[in-house]
């Protein structure tokens, strides 16, 4: 079935599910410029935690322990959190320039009505599995990716784009830094799975009758950290914030009950083999 001040800490049924849906951030602040001499496969686990809002638009958050797993096969494949993808055509005009393009398959978690007192009402959104298609222009350390990906799981069951520019720079001789701007674009279908009040929540949630559109959902930035302790083992910090926009903005949800900034913090430590 759809769904439709300061922040709260709160303890909302974390698991695997929760914290890999934001693993792709503090997963780019691992990217080096040696790619050129790194080996065929690379493979990163480690484990952190994640300071995040429960649910898209909440002004509760939560602190989540999580596991990741990030696998790349030169610049064939890749597996980043809750991402997947082939680059099928690869393009490099220049030593500086790369360019690369192909399907894309992540994974975006359920919204439980019980995960929070606010959704009570508005019934469950299940997990969506998003296929699509992305494209990445890497000029140096500065990068360009847009992607587009429809649910095809029955969970939101809409039409979602992405895009986020960044840079990647050196602070120190083992200290780097990344910096990012991101914003997303989606469907009717999605706004109303996790924006609209049809009329019947709105009597069983107490939230007015409200009907979202598609157009531009959110806008935001983040800052990742990444310091190596040695050979193999690094510490990364991230941060971002994201402000919701549009019709996603404008829902009940959100203004009665949430928040339009979303903020997200963490820190992780990994193993490169």
């Amino acid at each position: 079935m759809h769904a439709i001040s300061s922040p709260r800490l709160v303890q909302s049924r974390p698991g695997w599910r929760h914290a890999f849906l934001l693993l792709v951030l503090p997963l780019a602040a691992m990217s080096t410029k040696a790619r050129a001499q790194e080996a065929d496969w690379q493979v990163s686990i480690g484990g952190g935690g994640l300071y995040t809002p429960d649910y898209e638009g909440s002004d509760d958050y939560q602190l989540l322990p999580f596991p990741f797993v990030s696998v790349g096969y030169r610049d064939l494949f890749y597996l980043r959190g809750p991402e997947a993808g082939f680059n099928l055509l690869r393009l490099r005009p220049s030593d500086d320039v790369r360019i690369n393009l192909g399907p894309v398959a992540r994974f975006r978690r359920d919204r439980p009505e019980d995960r929070n007192d606010d959704l009570i009402g508005l019934g469950d959104v299940d997990v969506a599995i998003e296929l699509g298609g992305a494209l990445s222009i890497e000029y140096r350390d500065a990068w360009l990716r847009v992607s587009v990906a429809q649910d095809v799981a029955g969970g939101h069951e809409g039409l979602v784009g992405e895009g986020e520019a960044g840079i990647r720079f050196d602070l120190a001789d083992r200290l780097n830094a990344s910096v990012s701007a991101r914003a997303s674009w989606a469907d009717r279908d999605y706004m109303g799975a996790y924006f609209s009040v049809t009329p019947t929540q709105s009597a069983a949630s107490g939230l007015p009758v409200y009907q979202a559109g598609s157009g531009i959902k959110d806008a935001g930035a983040g800052l990742s950290l990444s310091y190596q302790l040695g050979r193999h083992w690094t510490i990364s910090a991230i941060g971002g914030y994201t402000r919701l926009l549009g019709d996603a903005a404008d829902a009940p949800l959100v203004t009665l009950r949430g928040s339009r900034d979303q903020w997200q913090g963490g820190l992780f430590l990994a193993y490169r083999f």
